[in-house]
């Protein structure tokens, strides 16, 4: 699944720098001035009893994947990593990473399960989001 992820992440950002009308799988390309997102969640590690509640909720799972996708692509990642070395013997190592930021204009491009994933795909016209923070 990690494989599946890092493809769809390649393929949209190969289309917004090449512009392409197509990317892999059928599915558009993103325009140049667009980012593009993916959130996955998966269905059966929901907490709920009952599948349509499980499925819910990975459904909103995904979907603030997503939207924390898009807020990493805008306002870049924090990371933070420490290293305990004892006789030049690496100890412990730790990375830690995080994000903070507003997303307005998204929109769901298609949300969808996939065998026990559920999948969220969002798209960020730069232009609307631009404006969107200028308060026009």
């Amino acid at each position: 699944m990690r494989n599946k992820c890092a493809a769809l992440l390649l393929l949209a950002l190969t289309g917004c720098a090449a512009g392409g009308q197509t990317g892999g799988g059928g599915h558009p390309a993103p325009a140049r001035n667009h980012l593009y997102a993916v959130g996955y969640a998966p269905i059966s590690l929901q907490q709920p009893a009952d599948y349509q509640q499980k499925l819910l909720h990975a459904m909103r799972a995904s979907r603030m994947d997503a939207y924390r996708e898009l807020s990493e692509q805008l306002g870049g990642v924090m990371v933070s990593s420490s290293s305990r070395l004892n006789s030049h013997v690496l100890q412990d190592g730790t990375v830690n990473s995080s994000s903070r930021g507003v997303v307005r204009g998204a929109r769901v491009v298609n949300s969808y399960p996939d065998g026990d994933m559920y999948i969220t795909e969002l798209e960020l016209d730069l232009a609307l989001y631009q404006k969107l923070r200028r308060g026009e």
